[in-house]
């Protein structure tokens, strides 16, 4: 398939114009716009005293092209490098849990840990077609749903290579389809299917407590997505999609959000979302040991959220629930759920009978100066009840904070961020480190550098 929409971006394309190759669709192609990111990055993770402490760091660069607009169309290109400045052997697991690192290794090669090589990467190629109503994509692009997201946590986001199409019958409705073939998870390098994506991060458990064997055994054609997005007015917006992995799952959703003035200018914001998995076909493959999502697997997500806004800041309190039918599951290649409760650095994927509770607070001090604060609690089934635990991850509270300063002037477009977290046990883990280790009784510090044009 990537062969394909290479031969479309590349021959097709030009084909259809050759009649109107004219000085118009010449300066079209050469007078585009050059984009660009350097980004220097560190990750340090300090776990319990008696486990293992890491630390690594990078610097990256990207560039991008993209060409002026003729009759609608465009193309784009983009690509990235990443080079190691230091970090630990990957391939060396922890002496006492015989765990590997799960943090740091995912600035680099995750299919490799051994590789300290340049890391060459092709991200964005695609040829867009716009007008008032349509706006039409095929190629390599960066998605925007809510499960499969660019993540962009590490040294460069995740892509999907596809199609996409959104309609604009109107001013309030919107109409989008997506049909991905292939992925490059952000802690990749190379270009899969999608059934090649499951399994690049760590598996975990089956539900019978067996170590998870869906990695190169998954069985599907791709996923498809149809959302339907309904503004009727300032205050509502309602999101409704489905998302259909092909002989594997579905995953349906809704979700409502609401705003209003009330006084001083604030807005309450109001949001829930719903959401629903079921398996579809053989979940992935007919061997049972290899199956990614089981028949019996019927979650249900709830997610709410109650908050005010203003100028400067904005706060909310959020509740979220994954019933006791089933564990959420989602492909941690694909994306980072984003749920009123997450805070960065750990997820709720994997997991059942999950009950969270955060706060979240944001103040901009001026155009330079962001903080962002958070606490959230989390009560997630026992570490053994691998039927509702993929992953083994104990009930724990979470606390980040996050301070950002972007340069004006001269400097715009130069940001430094520095992000860190504490997550602290809240449950039994039966005197086994396995379930501590870079889950929970750890901190960690994420320094950024960021310089986009």
């Amino acid at each position: 398939m990537r062969n394909i929409f290479q031969i479309v971006i590349f021959f097709i394309f030009p084909l259809v114009l050759q009649a109107q190759t004219d000085s118009s669709f010449v300066g079209a192609l050469s007078k585009g716009n050059i984009t660009g990111q350097v980004r220097l990055m560190s990750i340090s993770t300090w776990n319990k005293d008696e486990l293992s402490d890491y630390s690594a760091g990078a610097v990256g660069l990207t560039l991008g092209y993209q060409t002026l607009s003729f009759k609608g169309f465009r193309l784009a290109i983009s690509g990235s490098l990443t080079q190691q400045i230091y970090a630990p052997n990957f391939s060396i697991p922890d002496p006492k849990t015989l765990q590997l690192n799960r943090y740091e290794w995912g600035m680099f090669d995750f299919t490799n840990p051994n590789n300290k090589d340049i890391l060459l990467r092709l991200q964005e190629l695609n040829l867009q077609y716009r007008t008032k109503k349509i706006q039409a994509l095929i190629g390599n692009y960066i998605p925007q749903n809510i499960f499969l997201n660019a993540q962009d946590g590490r040294m460069s986001p995740t892509l999907v290579q596809g199609i996409s199409f959104k309609y604009f019958p109107n001013s309030g409705w919107q109409i989008g389809l997506e049909a991905i073939t292939g992925m490059n998870p952000r802690s990749a390098v190379k270009w899969v299917s999608v059934a090649n994506s499951f399994g690049i991060y760590p598996v975990g458990l089956n539900p019978d407590g067996a170590k998870s064997q869906y990695a190169g055994h998954t069985t599907t054609k791709g996923i498809g997505i149809a959302e339907v997005m309904f503004k009727p007015n300032a205050k509502w917006q309602i999101l409704a999609s489905d998302i259909l992995v092909e002989n594997v799952f579905h995953t349906a959703y809704l979700k409502t959000e609401y705003r209003k003035s009330i006084w001083n200018n604030q807005q309450l914001m109001l949001g829930g979302l719903l959401a629903t998995q079921r398996q579809l076909g053989n979940g992935g493959s007919d061997v049972a040991s290899q199956v990614y999502f089981t028949k019996g697997n019927k979650p249900i997500i709830i997610n709410v959220r109650l908050g005010l806004k203003d100028k400067k800041w904005e706060g909310s309190l959020n509740f979220g629930r994954i019933t006791a039918q089933g564990r959420y599951q989602m492909p941690r290649e694909w994306g980072v759920e984003q749920f009123y409760t997450f805070i960065p650095r750990e997820r709720n994927e994997g997991s059942g009978d999950v009950w969270a509770y955060t706060a979240k607070y944001a103040y901009t001090f001026s155009k330079n100066w962001k903080l962002e604060a958070a606490y959230g609690y989390y009560n997630m089934p026992d570490v053994k009840d691998t039927r509702l635990n993929k992953y083994g991850v104990p009930d724990y509270s979470h606390t980040m904070l996050n301070v950002q300063y972007n340069f004006q002037g001269n400097l715009k477009g130069l940001s430094l961020q520095a992000l860190g977290i504490y997550k602290a046990n809240q449950g039994l883990v039966y005197d086994n480190l396995k379930y501590v280790q870079n889950k929970v009784d750890m901190s960690q510090l994420n320094l950024v550098v960021n310089y986009k044009w």
